[in-house]
């Protein structure tokens, strides 16, 4: 089973924005997120060694990273790449 560990930060502009476009495309293809503050929850993603552009969205799959999309993207491009992961 796939999921998504989502990190993101309440005065990112970018989060707000991609939020809902993953959440959307996450609900199609049935994949769990687990999603962090970048400010609040330091401890619990500093083993993902997160850079200052968000959001960061990992996807995992046996507790494997198999994909990481930092920074904003299109719909277009967010389904390209979810559907390369189930090709």
């Amino acid at each position: 089973m796939m999921n998504v560990i989502m990190i993101t930060a309440i005065w990112c502009p970018s989060c707000i924005i991609m939020r809902s476009r993953y959440d959307e495309l996450l609900k199609h293809y049935n994949i769990t997120k687990i999603e962090y503050d970048f400010d609040d929850d330091t401890d619990l993603i500093a083993p993902y060694k997160i850079g200052s552009i968000l959001p960061v969205v990992i996807f995992m799959k046996d507790n494997e990273e198999i994909l990481r999309i930092i920074g904003e993207k299109s719909k277009k491009e967010l389904t390209k790449l979810l559907e390369g992961l189930y090709l």
